[in-house]
């Protein structure tokens, strides 16, 4: 029998671009906060569905049992969030983390963001290194760096494999010429949660981006601790692209 993973937010963008890919290893278990009726076409039969809010520390106990891997992808994803908003973000890691220590799950993989060090962009740091201190451009990015904390923490105290993914623009077409140095691939995605699903015990935080956006998002610590680079490249001109109107962070603000 497959092991059985728990994907959170999985009726989300992120999620409907790996849930296909993801059964070919595991069975899934989806949490959406929000009931789907009817059952969306993405989720397959055998797939199985718990409708519930992660802010809940029971619905996260249930989600969590009997699971041997937890893709988290579930979030208020706005760069717009207020600080109350992206708090929540917080709770919901730090319940389901909790739950996954009282499961003894081995294998852990966090949805993070590049908005985690949105100011390291913003003022041009050439090459912006995941390993030193963040510089978040928003109170999302603020919740990441936060969440990225409580998941090391749980790593250091269970010894298993956790993985935070600093995830670039995914899931949405290259339309605007900010974005570009953000950009990260469905192909690249998809091979960067696999990398980190069957990583060796261990943390890390990782740049989610494809190989133009790795010119800025340092991603050599992906490469030696799971052995995965970004293999994609632009698949438009960034430079014949239109300027986004206005950005709700300062992510792409200029001075």
């Amino acid at each position: 029998m497959k092991p059985l993973l728990l994907l959170t937010g999985g009726n989300g963008t992120v999620g409907r671009l790996l849930l296909e890919h993801l059964r070919r290893s595991y069975r899934i278990r989806i949490t959406t906060r929000t009931p789907v009726d009817p059952r969306p076409s993405i989720f397959a039969t055998e797939d199985e569905l718990l409708v519930g809010d992660l802010a809940d520390s029971d619905f996260c106990r249930v989600a969590v049992d009997g699971c041997n891997a937890i893709l988290h992808l579930a979030a208020n994803a706005s760069p717009a969030s207020s600080v109350g908003e992206a708090l929540v973000n917080i709770a919901m890691t730090d319940h389901l983390l909790s739950a996954a220590m009282d499961n003894n799950v081995q294998h852990i993989v966090i949805a993070s963001s590049v908005h985690a060090t949105g100011l390291d962009y913003r003022d041009g740091v050439s090459t912006i290194d995941p390993t030193k201190a963040p510089r978040p451009c928003c109170p999302y990015g603020a919740s990441k760096i936060a969440i990225e904390a409580l998941s090391r923490l749980h790593q250091d105290s269970q010894g298993n494999a956790v993985s935070c993914l600093r995830l670039g623009l995914t899931g949405w077409p290259l339309i605007e010429q900010q974005f570009a140095q953000t950009w990260f691939s469905t192909a690249d995605l998809r091979s960067l949660v696999d990398a980190s699903l069957n990583r060796s015990p261990g943390f890390g935080i990782y740049h989610a981006v494809s190989l133009d956006s790795a010119q800025r998002w340092n991603t050599e610590n992906a490469l030696a601790d799971l052995g995965w680079a970004p293999h994609d490249r632009w698949e438009v001109d960034p430079s014949q692209l239109p300027l986004a109107a206005s950005s709700a962070c300062q992510l792409f603000h200029t001075n």
